[in-house]
């Protein structure tokens, strides 16, 4: 078997004649097979380039055409164009074209406008389906690497929707990302429709029905606290800015990432008015993993397994592990149950004195010490906690269990109304409903109130800072678009 590969300018008079000359032999020719790549004519010379690059070969014109080692493997041979192709054609299977060049212009004509219909036909088709845009923030954080691919795996937002990903970066990330999104489109995932990548806010998002805040604005080492509550006051007001204007209306927002996520939500809430109160909510999911991995490892069972822990507070602050209400499924001991059969934490634990002081000290530092054995920031956990949010809020949760999720408040539990506080709340499908039953101890109250008093402060420092920001900000950059014919 015969394998070739004509490559070619869509308007090419010689692609032309090269692609009936391998059309004739493949009719004459039992083993003679070909395959045909048509491209446009404003991005041949980029796939030539990069063709070329790829198997170290020199040509500079249309057509390309080249022989598969379908039973050797390796590289292709190169022949050349399309006179490089003829004389192949002539010595090897002794046929030539007499193709006459007013029929090659006539041929090349006719494959423009071929070409150019299967172009509007596959958009037409693309349209019939709308992707579901998802805005990406600070795209080089290792922690949207995971994130791209555990969302684009499917079930997170749907078994069948399409997604197309808008990734905001540094300028200086432009080439990490790119990287980045090759790897992605490498994976091949049916649902990934395209990906663009952008050192501009307004482009990355433009249209978008969900933005995931992933900026990693932690307090450096020698800055105050008022400075870096200014700092990530400006990041958060100009998101909530340019989402007011350009994200769709029924954009949903979920901030995570390292900073002052609640102050965040409030001031992106506060700037993107026209969104509803319950579209912008914070990711509590990590610390609510972790308060259940440490007891989950005292106890030894599956961190799956204990359920209805409850992170009140500030997630970019103070926080208040409570577990009261908790308990663990598929536990061993005296008494067996079926599969929805639990006991109280308190009781499998069996010690309050480590409960009171030694577990609440563990998860004080459980972050440095995981940073401490990587040698880096954990990215994994904390991608899988924003995506497993958002595969709660757009399909709901079964049974009554409860989780921690950061949202504006209405007032409950002596949080003032519009403050961003992480609330028990459980999921129903494309929304969540603050559990306002739970049972509050004079303690628990009273650290309640501090947390609020925090909140209210940043609030304070971050209104007194901001000014009014361009929606483009200062912005500058180029563009990259990855999937399909684009790759």
């Amino acid at each position: 078997m015969a394998k070739f590969v004509i490559a070619g300018s869509a308007n090419c008079p010689y692609f032309a004649r090269a692609e009936l000359l391998a059309d004739n032999l493949q009719i004459k020719l039992p083993d003679f097979e070909v395959h045909k790549i048509v491209k446009e004519q404003d991005e041949w010379a980029g796939w030539l380039s990069q063709t070329c690059r790829e198997n170290s070969w020199t040509h500079s014109s249309s057509p390309l055409i080249w022989r598969e080692l379908l039973n050797r493997g390796g590289r292709g041979v190169l022949i050349g164009g399309s006179n490089e192709f003829q004389e192949y054609a002539a010595g090897y299977y002794d046929i030539t074209s007499s193709m006459l060049s007013s029929d090659m212009t006539t041929v090349a004509s006719e494959n423009m406008a071929t070409h150019q219909s299967v172009l509007e036909e596959a958009e037409y088709v693309k349209s019939l389906s709308k992707p579901l845009r998802v805005c990406f923030t600070d795209s080089s954080n290792p922690v949207v690497y995971h994130m791209l691919q555990e969302l684009a795996s499917g079930g997170v937002v749907g078994e069948d929707v399409e997604l197309s990903y808008h990734l905001l970066v540094k300028e200086e990330e432009l080439d990490k990302t790119r990287g980045i999104c090759l790897e992605v489109v490498d994976m091949a995932h049916p649902l990934l429709r395209d990906i663009q990548v952008t050192t501009e806010t307004v482009k990355a998002m433009e249209g978008v029905d969900l933005v995931i805040v992933s900026d990693d604005l932690s307090q450096s080492e020698n800055e105050s606290w008022e400075t870096w509550i200014k700092r990530c006051a400006l990041v958060y007001s100009n998101y909530g800015s340019v989402i007011k204007q350009f994200a769709s209306p029924d954009c949903k927002v979920v901030v995570s990432g390292r900073g002052a996520l609640n102050l965040g939500a409030y001031l992106i809430e506060r700037e993107a008015d026209n969104l509803g109160k319950r579209n912008v909510v914070i990711s509590s999911r990590l610390p609510e993993n972790r308060a259940k991995s440490t007891i989950a490892r005292r106890i030894h069972v599956n961190s799956s397994g204990v359920v209805n822990v409850i992170v009140w507070g500030n997630r970019g602050g103070k926080t208040h592990v409570d577990l009261r209400n908790s308990s663990v499924h598929g536990c061993e001991g005296a008494i067996w149950g079926p599969p929805s059969y639990s006991r109280p934490v308190k009781d499998m634990v069996h010690d309050d004195k480590w409960l009171q002081i030694e577990y609440l000290q563990s998860l004080a530092t459980y972050g440095e010490y995981i940073e401490g054995t990587l040698g880096h920031a954990s990215s994994v956990s904390e991608a899988h906690s924003v995506v497993s949010t958002i595969k709660d809020w757009w399909n709901g949760t079964s049974g009554d269990g409860i989780y921690s999720l950061g949202v504006s408040s209405s007032g409950c539990y002596g949080v003032p109304e519009g403050l961003f506080f992480s609330f028990p709340v459980s999921f129903s499908e494309g929304g969540w409903t603050v559990d306002e039953g739970i049972d509050i101890s004079e303690e628990l109250q009273e650290q309640l109130s501090e947390i609020v008093q925090e909140l209210q402060r940043e609030v304070e420092v971050a209104s007194s800072s901001i000014q009014p920001v361009p929606a483009a900000g200062s912005d500058t950059g180029g563009d990259m678009v990855f999937g399909g014919e684009q790759e």
